[in-house]
């Protein structure tokens, strides 16, 4: 029997900006679990129509079993999303549902955002007519509750708090106030220990699994840093573990964990995807923190596999069946985007107007076999119609269309990753993780690359002839003394140290501009270091510095930075005369580090070298203090 479909329309308007709505609503993770949809599972990762569906699984109410394949959500930022779903078994033959968003007038005339949700229930049997009109037209009625839950949140203030389900499990709270207690005697900030102590009894299983420190921070009111330092103290108390996971680059989300370095491995493969690529520190491999089961028994469920919060660098994405055409507007962003087909990965790339590169000729209306302009484009079997455009104006329509004769998903996508993962190229470079967490090391023979990295060498000039002035023992005791010196620096500046090769010294920094602001504090502070001392033979210090990759490996047990990167700062150093600074230009192009270097009591000079085992000359240039 066919049974007819059953349509539900809500609408309602809320005192709230468009993006706002769309940050609580796109979250379908949190969203579905919020209003009590149930958990799923995913049986195949992608199956037909070009590995773009994938079958999932659940049991509604933990009884009734119902079986689907889902296809990608579809959606543009700020404006709207969808999904449709074909099942296999159970009430239920088809689900067409999603949002929609529009500006609004409130009741004051106050800019205001007007939700409109919307879906389509296809029953498979009488129990399907049965049960639609309580669980769809009720879940939809949810998401406006669960809207209005936030609206007083943020009379509360708590304008940064998403609305939250009651914790899944039991907490235990001595224990977790005996370790709050021993976390407030670490170096963070009183306050952030309480919030969160907070975070851990009154957020939901979702909210204490995996956690993202950098997306805290402006939940809690403090910097990345300090909430990141927060988690790792966290951690050496016991109140939560940390784990590593693995980013496919190219839809960006975590594939495996690993809870340990050792245990990571270089090849990864993205079944979704469909591609095998190596881990690097810089993207693929984040670090995040679980609540200890000590404390709380949380675990992570899913409840949505393709929401767009999952994806956020995706500004918007569609399905398209053979034949099918669809808009897209470009946004109004300074970022970078690009179109991407899903799992076959061609790629449109829009040239920015604020580059100089001029672009190739976009193919020719002739060429394309229709009246297509410069913002259309068709995709067939070979690929794009063309693979470069012009970028286009904000609000400029794409028109795209599907000449192949299967299904594709397209994603028109941030070029640039976002800078709210804890990267082990980020984490690796503190040295409070690498003082805490010294057995986080990579397993023997593994190697990782990471992209880039500041390497920072310094040594002292005529070490030998110091030694012969003042005697082995008063230069041996000055000399650990200068490591201190050294390295307080260092540290301020958010480095670390690798390792001390005799008297001299390998570090690292993430940023180049640390590295140079570390540089420069050291050269000021040394005359005042030297005065502290009777002796008459103050020590020169030289250092040299590099930007750029590296290979991190396992050696004498830590964490250390092998490559040609490595061996060019090394270099460098060596041509120091002493109470100088010399860096490279992929140190000095540095935006950051140009700022840093105008009008700072400085004196610059350019220069080009030969370094040993470097085909080409280096450009380089010395910085010396003014005094």
């Amino acid at each position: 029997m066919n049974w007819p479909a059953k349509k539900y329309k809500i609408e309602h308007i809320f005192g709230l900006p468009r993006h706002k709505v769309w940050e609580l609503l796109s979250d379908t993770n949190h969203l579905n679990k919020m209003i009590g949809l149930f958990n799923v599972q995913m049986v195949l990762p992608s199956i037909g129509n070009g590995g773009l569906l994938r079958e999932m699984l659940a049991k509604v109410g933990g009884l009734i079993p119902m079986r689907w394949n889902e296809t990608p959500f579809q959606w543009e930022k700020n404006t709207y999303y969808s999904v449709i779903r074909e099942y296999k078994d159970g009430p239920l033959q088809r689900f067409y549902g999603g949002i929609e968003l529009s500006d609004a007038k409130g009741e004051n005339g106050e800019p205001a955002t007007l939700v409109r949700l919307f879906s389509e229930f296809t029953p498979a049997n009488a129990l399907g007519v049965a049960v639609i009109p309580i669980t769809g037209a009720g879940s939809m009625r949810k998401v406006i509750k669960y809207l209005e839950q936030y609206l007083k949140l943020l009379e509360l203030g708590k304008s940064e708090q998403k609305p939250q389900a009651a914790p899944g499990s039991s907490i235990h709270t001595q224990e977790l106030d005996r370790l709050i207690a021993e976390l407030k005697k670490m170096p963070v900030h009183p306050e952030l220990t309480e919030s969160l102590k907070q975070h851990l009894q009154n957020s939901g299983d979702d909210e204490v699994v995996d956690m993202h420190p950098y997306q805290l921070a402006p939940i809690w009111g403090t910097s990345r840093e300090e909430a990141l330092r927060l988690f790792l103290y966290a951690t050496k108390v016991g109140i939560t573990n940390l784990s590593w996971h693995l980013i496919c680059p190219n839809c960006r989300v975590s594939k495996s964990q690993v809870e340990t370095l050792s245990k990571l491995s270089v090849q990864f493969h993205c079944d979704f995807c469909g591609i095998n690529y190596e881990a690097n520190f810089d993207r693929y491999v984040e670090l995040c923190f679980t609540v200890h089961s000590t404390i709380r028994s949380a675990r992570k469920e899913l409840f949505c596999i393709g929401g767009p919060m999952l994806t956020p660098h995706i500004y918007a994405q569609a399905y398209l069946q053979p034949g099918e055409s669809t808009e897209m507007v470009y946004p109004g962003t300074s970022d970078q985007y690009r179109l991407r087909t899903l799992k076959s990965n061609h790629i449109v790339r829009f040239n920015s107007r604020l580059s100089s590169q001029v672009s190739p000729p976009s193919p020719s209306p002739s060429s394309l076999g229709s009246s297509y302009g410069n913002n259309e484009l068709f995709f067939s079997e070979t690929g794009w119609s063309t693979r470069q455009l012009d970028e286009p104006e904000a609000g400029t329509v794409l028109q795209i269309i599907n000449r192949g004769t299967t299904e594709i998903a397209i994603a028109l996508e941030k070029c640039d990753w976002t800078d709210e993962k804890v990267t082990a190229a980020k984490v690796t470079t503190m040295h409070e993780f690498r003082g805490m967490f010294s057995s986080e090391v990579l397993a023997p023979g593994q190697q990782v690359g990471v992209e880039s990295v500041t390497l920072f060498f310094s040594d002292l000039l005529g070490s030998t002839a110091y030694y012969e002035d003042v005697g082995d023992a008063q230069a041996y005791g000055k000399v650990r003394r200068y490591f201190d010196f050294l390295l307080e620096w260092i540290h301020l500046n958010q480095g670390t140290l690798v390792k001390t090769i005799g008297d001299a010294v390998m570090a690292i920094f993430e940023k180049p501009e640390h590295a140079v602001q570390a540089a420069l504090d050291i050269q000021r502070h040394v005359d005042s270091f030297n005065m502290s001392f009777l002796d008459k033979s103050p020590i020169v210090i030289k250092i040299g510095l590099h930007h750029g990759p590296a290979i991190v490996v396992t050696s004498n047990e830590r964490l250390d930075y092998f490559g040609r990167t490595v061996n060019i700062a090394a270099r460098i150093e060596g041509l120091s005369r002493g109470g100088d600074v010399i860096i490279s230009d992929e140190c000095r192009n540095y935006e950051q580090v140009r700022r840093l270097l105008e009008g700072n009591h400085i004196k610059l000079e350019t220069f080009s070298s030969s370094l040993k085992g470097i085909d080409e000359e280096v450009p380089l240039t010395r910085i010396q203090i003014i005094k």
